[in-house]
């Protein structure tokens, strides 16, 4: 396995440069949640160049030494590049992607590599290869994914940004469930390149979480090449879209937080205008359905990925050795083991570009310009995180198991299908002290607005609360997987099991001791 450094020194609050980075107050993280391929010494090395620049008279601004975290799924030169999956733990870039090259031009530092979801094909960050990402507010549950390691690490205090990326949610949905702002910009406006293992190319974006919208905001001014001038904005009358049929499916134990922080906003002057995207989300579920973009797409890309590297690795030898059950047996049906005359055909992916995807791209702009609507406002996900022992890929709604990859990316999977943008910005804890996050999204090429607006929110909206201290610091948790033989339909009976994995811990630690005693208190 690739070898791991766990960060327990990662306490980057953000400060900037070397000297500050050696002065901060150390904190302890909730294991499994980074990895780091190069130590701190390298961390020390490259910001103290940004040191010694400054010292020279050279103009080290807009990052100064910013030291954030890297989803695995971006190149950086000499670190490992493993996506989460085994096979690739052997791949060590000598070049960075395009849009790390812009980060470090000015002048930021690369922390650490972060842990993700295998593949970036799932909406948990529990990977059974290098281990689940704890939610640091809970470190039985999950942190959302597929950029689970960045989230986990921003919410832990331990850095203040972090990349990540979005194809259906993978930015947004973390934010939600560790309680950081996440950013998925209009596609297009970040390079994507050939340094970033892709997963669906028409969908996938480059992508940016910090624990405030401001922060974000300095780092979209300097990673977009679309228009970053930031509009003044007053909450005063704005026009902000209340989904309706999103809203309804909001989790009990969210309601109160919910409906705290949309008060806020309209005494702030917000007007909440009630739409219907039912039409549109019917639309994209029968004309767009998910599945035709990795069926048709990621094979190809990654291909295309492992060729750039000269790698001897072939998609499918790669496919072989998937770790996670979930995403092996998603991967082999609709990929691998897929029949030419079986859904989606070639015709049906020409469909959807030629014909399906513009209609759903004109439908969801006339919602807004019907309504005469700056934004829309929705609930980021339907729930707050689950355990990661009964999470996937079933998770329980409302009395009903539902398949998680749907429950979680219902509100954020439009976008990508059109281009648009989106952002996440947390709103505090729920009735189960966790994290609640608000989604608002805009048209194509707005994304200048949404920031604004964001920010703009932000501050009237609830400071987020940090984590307690984690109960999981000196053993190494697990996710073992078993059989999973639920359907995902009718009442569950005895015998059947809805997640594919068990949270286990090896070692010794508070969370472990505090399991095995609720464990001798029932049998007793």
């Amino acid at each position: 396995m690739q070898g791991l450094l766990f960060l327990s020194w990662l306490a980057f609050l953000g400060g900037r440069a070397s000297a500050q980075l050696r002065g901060v107050q150390q904190v302890s993280l909730p294991a499994g949640t980074p990895q780091d391929s190069l130590g701190l010494a390298d961390v020390l090395q490259e910001a103290q160049a940004v040191d010694d620049k400054a010292a020279a008279g050279i103009d080290t601004s807009p990052l100064c030494g910013l030291a954030i975290v890297v989803k695995d799924l971006y190149d950086v030169a000499n670190y490992t590049t493993a996506a989460g999956t085994p096979s690739l733990t052997g791949n060590v870039p000598q070049n960075n992607s395009v849009i790390i090259d812009k980060f470090l031009a000015a002048n930021g530092v690369v922390l650490a590599k972060t842990r993700m979801h295998e593949l970036a094909y799932g909406v948990t960050s529990i990977n059974p290869y290098f281990g689940p990402v704890l939610n640091p507010y809970n470190n039985t549950c999950h942190t959302g994914g597929s950029s689970g390691g960045t989230a986990a690490l921003i919410a832990a205090r331990a850095t203040s940004a972090g990349f990540c990326s979005d194809t259906g949610g993978s930015c947004r949905i973390p934010g939600a469930m560790c309680g950081t702002a996440g950013f998925r910009p209009t596609y297009g406006c970040y390079d994507a390149g050939d340094g970033i293992v892709p997963l669906v190319a028409s969908r996938d974006t480059p992508g940016m979480m910090a624990r405030t919208v401001e922060d974000i905001i300095l780092m979209n001014s300097v990673l977009s090449t679309c228009n970053t001038s930031i509009p003044a904005v007053n909450l005063t009358g704005l026009r902000v879209g209340y989904a309706t049929n999103w809203w309804a499916q909001v989790a009990d134990e969210s309601n109160s937080t919910y409906e705290d922080a949309l008060a806020a906003l309209q005494d702030a002057g917000v007007q909440l205008v009630d739409v219907d995207f039912s039409g549109v989300q019917d639309y994209s579920t029968q004309y767009n359905p998910d599945i035709t973009g990795y069926t048709f797409e990621m094979g190809g890309a990654v291909s295309k990925y492992l060729w750039r590297h000269n790698s001897d690795l072939s998609f499918y030898s790669l496919a072989a050795d998937i770790a996670s059950p979930t995403v092996y047996s998603t991967v082999q049906t609709s990929i691998i083991e897929k029949a030419a005359e079986a859904y989606p055909t070639t015709q049906d992916y020409i469909n959807i570009i030629s014909t399906y995807r513009p209609a759903l791209t004109a439908m969801y702009n006339a919602v807004y310009e019907d309504n005469n609507l700056d934004i829309i406002v929705t609930p980021m996900t339907s729930i707050p995180t689950t355990p990661i022992s009964a999470t996937e890929p079933y998770t329980l709604f409302k009395g009903q198991y539902l398949a998680n990859r749907d429950l979680l990316r219902v509100t954020s999977i439009i976008e990508p299908e059109i281009g648009a943008p989106g952002l996440n910005i947390p709103v505090g804890l729920g009735d189960t002290n966790l994290p609640v996050g608000l989604q608002i999204q805009a048209r194509a090429g707005y994304d200048n607005l949404l920031l604004a607006v964001g920010e703009a929110m932000q501050e009237v909206l609830p400071e987020m609360p940090p984590p307690p201290p984690p109960s999981c610091t000196g053993c190494n948790p697990q996710a073992l997987t078993q059989k999973v033989t639920y359907s995902g339909s009718g009442p569950l009976q005895n015998g059947q099991t809805t997640s594919a994995y068990t949270l286990v811990f090896e070692g010794t630690c508070q969370i472990k001791s505090m399991m095995q005693q609720s464990t001798a208190v029932a049998l007793g």
